[in-house]
């Protein structure tokens, strides 16, 4: 009994000590951590791959986690912690004496035993009148003082290098500058994420690079001069990934380069049909070129330069909604195949496919049922494969490849397939038009 109760004031006053440990262990712990974190930050205005706010604050994080655990698990010796409590306490070694005496074998005399019993027990009776915690106070001391540097430290290094105060007129400019194109890299990169789907594992990996550029540009840390040589290489990324993209949909022609094929195409159609109506009505070719069918609002439309308004986008569809009616006798002017590329190139797509696929299910229908004239017919056919074949290694080369299909394949096209190609249409459209925000920006 003797033995135990000493122990247990010993190992009272050993938990006081430990707790002490374990705080001093996390305050120098900390207090390195955040010292070199100081170090990264002050160092990542001149080299942007160590600007990583997470890392900074992980590292004291860790160092206060690791002085933490080698005070909580650094070996304490009882014997020390009571002679440390006797040296305190003024107990002229009477706790160390009574803890090493406990712990000797049981081979002393009866009245030895009764002189080791009471020393044990004047001991045990002096030790637990003690407070533990005044024994041990809680002071500041070293450690504090280092945790308080290591705070300065760090919310200086963080801090100093982007204040305006401290910034000439020139930098705080250039700052609100990259904060602002920093910030609009990051909705892009966002955006961009969240369309391409976990599929497009290169896309994703751009996009996390692309934010992660955006948010150190909008830090404000960088330079200029590291901001756009950044950029600069991401933008080269970006193009290569963005060809990358357009092969492998089939999109290595630009969509103004089939507009003017589809342009020459219609021109041709215009002069074989003359001549054939030349021929067969023995006219010149000049008053044959007049007789044929024309509609100077869809020209106008069709070779108009750049984007279609709202206004002259809907209608445009009305008008070429009037030559797709299935029981329409409107004859096929030759500028219809470059009206649906306008409408096309308008990104229109879902109302463009829709009355592509009406002007194919009328191609199709047997002669003796429909109300077009074999004349028309073989115009709006060869408009259907001029169209086509303008198309062709476009972004719409999937669309290409269905009017290429003598318009059978579009024709015989379910609701839910046109929905799907008209979505893969709009997602390559956002992408193209994300991709080009993110070389601009």
């Amino acid at each position: 009994m003797n033995r135990q109760a000493v122990e247990k004031q010993v190992n009272i006053f050993r938990k006081r000590v430990r707790l002490l440990l374990i705080e001093r262990g996390a305050l120098f712990g900390a207090s390195a951590g955040m010292t070199f974190s100081a170090v990264l930050a002050a160092l990542s205005c001149r080299f942007d791959v160590l600007i990583n706010y997470p890392l900074w604050t992980a590292v004291p994080l860790a160092g206060a986690a690791g002085g933490f655990l080698y005070g909580l698990l650094r070996p304490l010796d009882d014997l020390a912690v009571a002679a440390l409590t006797d040296k305190r306490a003024n107990l002229r070694e009477r706790l160390s004496t009574a803890l090493a005496l406990s712990r000797q074998s049981d081979a002393a005399t009866a009245h030895e035993s009764d002189v080791l019993r009471a020393l044990i027990n004047d001991a045990v009776e002096r030790a637990s009148k003690l407070d533990a915690g005044r024994v041990f106070p809680h002071k500041f001391g070293l450690p504090h003082a280092a945790f308080g540097v290591g705070t300065l430290l760090f919310a200086a290094a963080i801090v100093l290098p982007v204040c305006p105060a401290i910034q000439s007129e020139n930098r705080r400019a250039e700052v609100r500058v990259m904060k602002r194109e920093g910030a609009k890299l990051v909705r892009i990169a966002k955006e961009i994420r969240r369309e391409a789907g976990s599929k497009q594992a290169e896309m994703q990996k751009l996009a996390a690079r692309l934010e992660e550029l955006g948010r150190k540009i909008e830090s404000g840390r960088m330079s200029k001069k590291q901001a756009m040589l950044k950029a600069h290489r991401l933008t080269k990324e970006i193009r290569e990934r963005q060809d990358q993209l357009a092969k492998a949909h089939g999109a290595t022609k630009p969509m103004d380069r089939a507009a003017a094929d589809i342009r020459k195409a219609s021109e041709q159609l215009a002069k074989e049909m003359a001549a054939k109506l030349a021929a067969d009505k023995n006219i010149p070719f000049e008053q044959a070129m007049k007789q044929l069918p024309h509609n100077t609002k869809l020209a106008k439309l069709a070779e108009k330069p750049g984007t279609l308004s709202p206004e002259e986008q809907n209608a445009l569809e009305k008008m070429l909604a009037k030559f797709a009616a299935p029981g329409s006798t409107i004859r096929i002017p030759p500028e219809l195949a470059a009206a649906f590329a306008k409408l096309l190139s308008n990104e229109d797509y879902r109302q463009a496919i829709k009355l592509l696929q009406a002007l194919a299910k009328k191609l199709n229908l047997p002669t003796d049922t429909s109300k077009i004239t074999p004349a028309d017919r073989e115009a709006l056919r060869k408009q259907l494969e001029a169209l086509a074949k303008a198309l062709k290694n476009t972004e719409l080369d999937k669309l290409a490849k269905a009017l290429l299909d003598n318009a059978r394949k579009l024709a015989a096209m379910s609701p839910e397939e046109l929905e799907k190609l008209v979505k893969e249409l709009e997602q390559m459209r956002r992408m193209k038009r994300w991709l080009a925000k993110a070389k601009g920006g």
